[in-house]
């Protein structure tokens, strides 16, 4: 009955951490501000400057598209698929790098939560030979 009590307050104190982290970590800008605390942060930097500076190319070759003569439409037509392209290129890296980021910090919350595990495990484990 006492171990089934340890067990039960032991899993009750695990759930709250794991509400508290949940709660912690929801939105979109803590993850969009995880992507700037890695090692690539002048990349990240560096991309979120081009994606802007796409969005601009974009809007500009859509309005040239619709306002030039006909005859240099497919040029303007071409121009607005690569940059279409080239932004979205770039805002999968952006979200794949955000991703590794966050998956690299559960993974390190796994590990210390496996260390936690091991030192309980030896501190009990005395306990169960002399009984």
């Amino acid at each position: 009955m006492k171990n089934e009590q340890q067990m039960a307050a032991e899993l009750a104190a695990q759930a709250y951490q794991l509400d508290k982290l949940m709660r912690e970590e929801q939105g979109l800008w803590p993850l969009i501000r995880s992507g700037f605390g890695g090692g690539l942060k002048p990349l990240m930097i560096l991309a979120y400057v081009l994606a802007l500076l796409l969005t601009v190319a974009i809007v500009y070759c859509a309005y040239q598209f619709f306002t030039v003569a006909q005859a240099q439409q497919q040029f303007w037509g071409i121009c607005l698929v690569l940059a279409f392209q080239a932004q979205v290129g770039t805002k999968i890296w952006i979200w794949l790098e955000m991703n590794r980021v966050s998956t690299m910090r559960e993974l390190k919350r796994v590990e210390l939560a496996l260390a936690q595990l091991g030192e309980t495990l030896q501190q009990k484990q005395p306990d169960v030979q002399s009984s």
